[in-house]
């Protein structure tokens, strides 16, 4: 079952938080936050870092997809295997509450990141400095684990009850079960 609003609500919640986190680069030049100055090391160990998200990028291309067949094609939402049972205004309003949540999360994670890539672009080589940088990268993580909570509240299905499972996991495993220390390896 599909409702009209919720199939204008979601792709303009996946276009925000698609440039809040694809083209926020874009905004900071637009802000005049300044570029680090990358030498080879500090990329080498601030990629490392960044190739974290690749499961999440992964699951937020899926929810994206699933919210354009969503929108623009609800004949073949099915595919998703959605629970209807849950399709209630309340729960409904509570999903877009917590999307919402989810993009100031964003933002603020985004903010946190400049601002600690600019003090690590300062010459600050201490593991102290990368520690601030994955502690951030974690936040923009966050943010986007609440944004898959939202989505699988607001259109509830199995595909998307996976989609948040496996992100859970993954998000564990990243933050809690490995120490940051074996991310320099």
């Amino acid at each position: 079952m599909t409702d009209p609003t919720l199939q204008m609500y979601l792709p303009a919640f996946m276009v925000i938080a698609t440039w809040l986190i694809v083209f926020w680069k874009q905004f900071r030049k637009i802000s005049r936050i300044p570029e680090p100055e990358p030498t080879t090391q500090k990329i080498v160990e601030y990629n490392r870092l960044k190739r974290i998200s690749l499961i999440f990028w992964i699951i937020f291309s899926l929810f994206g997809v699933m919210t354009l067949i969503y929108s623009l094609v609800p004949e073949f939402y099915f595919v998703f295997l959605p629970l209807d049972i849950f399709h209630h205004p309340l729960i409904n309003v509570i999903g877009l509450l917590i999307m919402k949540i989810a993009i100031v999360l964003i933002v603020v994670a985004q903010v946190h990141i400049d601002k600690e890539i600019y003090k690590y672009s300062r010459n600050i080589e201490s593991l102290s400095a990368m520690e601030l940088v994955r502690y951030s990268e974690k936040m923009l993580l966050t943010g986007m684990l609440v944004l898959f909570v939202g989505f699988f509240t607001t259109i509830t299905n199995i595909i998307g009850l996976l989609l948040v499972v496996t992100g859970v996991i993954i998000y564990l495993k990243l933050f809690f079960f490995n120490p940051p220390h074996q991310l320099q390896n």
